[in-house]
């Protein structure tokens, strides 16, 4: 059990260690100018001057005139305007076993299944839990990455929220702990179309992790109000030590506070074949979280 908690821990501070941390011309496709074709020559043919020849006058008959057939102008078939599709909107109401997490300090609650385990990490607690799972650390990155994160002044206050789903009985053998993070951070001007190409150059940077997608959601939260949305992939055994073929599903949501000062960034992570209902969870949680 401790192996898998501090693999999930330190799947957090990965990608939270690196989260806290001219538009090219258009083509221009020349048209080659028409050449003007040579005017052409008209030749008349010769002309012969032929003997006049007494004829009898005849009356001519005068040709009738045709009246030219007007087509009826047909007026064009306007085309039917279909009707929208309905899109079915995911439920993301407040079940009724989840519970809170409240920071007063932060402004913030969060709302999580009652399976769930949240606390507000600090460097004993850590330091203890990492101590009693040493063995758990096989990457020598990793620990250089935890102990960074340990040893600068005023990193751990940055977060917010650790949440572990230790036991889940729709799993079997999971060697990975499945959990979600959150920390605040001042936002300093910074834009969420910014804050995801930071964080997807930085992470994209890294061998074991590969960026699936980076974009500005505006469907996550009440009244549409945008946030970052990042997915990613990490490779298990490269990164934790896991079976070959581990793959490891990341979603990195990041929004501002009401006055925009602040960023609450929020990483939920877990192995690829549990991701589905993970990420219905996150949902859920992103929905209703309160962020003054």
């Amino acid at each position: 059990m401790r192996t898998r908690v501090i693999k999930g821990i330190l799947a957090a501070f990965c990608v939270l260690l690196f989260a806290a941390c001219s538009s090219p011309d258009a083509s221009v496709v020349s048209q080659q100018a028409a050449t003007p074709l040579p005017p052409t020559e008209t030749v008349a043919p010769p002309t012969t001057t032929a003997e006049p020849t007494t004829e009898p006058t005849a009356t001519s008959t005068p040709t009738p005139t045709v009246e030219p057939t007007v087509e009826p102008t047909l007026e064009p078939t306007p085309e039917p305007t279909p009707e929208p599709t309905a899109t079915t909107a995911l439920d993301t109401s407040l079940p009724d076993d989840w519970v809170a997490f409240t920071d007063e300090t932060k402004g913030l609650v969060i709302y999580y299944p009652s399976q769930w385990e949240v606390a507000q990490p600090n460097a004993e607690s850590l330091g203890s839990l990492i101590d009693q799972a040493k063995d758990g650390v096989s990457s020598a990155a990793i620990e250089t990455i935890l102990g960074q994160l340990l040893n600068t002044p005023g990193a751990l206050d940055l977060f917010v929220a650790l949440g572990f789903l230790f036991d889940d009985p729709s799993i079997e053998d999971n060697q990975f702990v499945s959990n979600f993070t959150a920390i605040v951070a001042p936002s300093e001007g910074l834009t969420l179309d910014t804050y995801v190409k930071m964080v997807s150059t930085q992470l994209g940077s890294i061998e074991s992790f590969e960026i699936q997608d980076g974009q500005i959601e505006s469907n996550l939260r009440p009244g549409g109000v945008d946030v970052a949305s990042l997915r990613y992939t990490s490779d298990g055994e490269l990164l934790y030590g896991l079976p070959t073929g581990t793959q490891i599903d990341g979603w990195q949501v990041a929004t501002f506070d009401t006055k925009a000062e602040r960023l609450l960034i929020l990483s939920l992570t877990g192995e690829h074949e549990n991701f589905p209902a993970l990420e219905e969870m996150f949902r859920i949680l992103i929905a209703n979280l309160q962020f003054e």
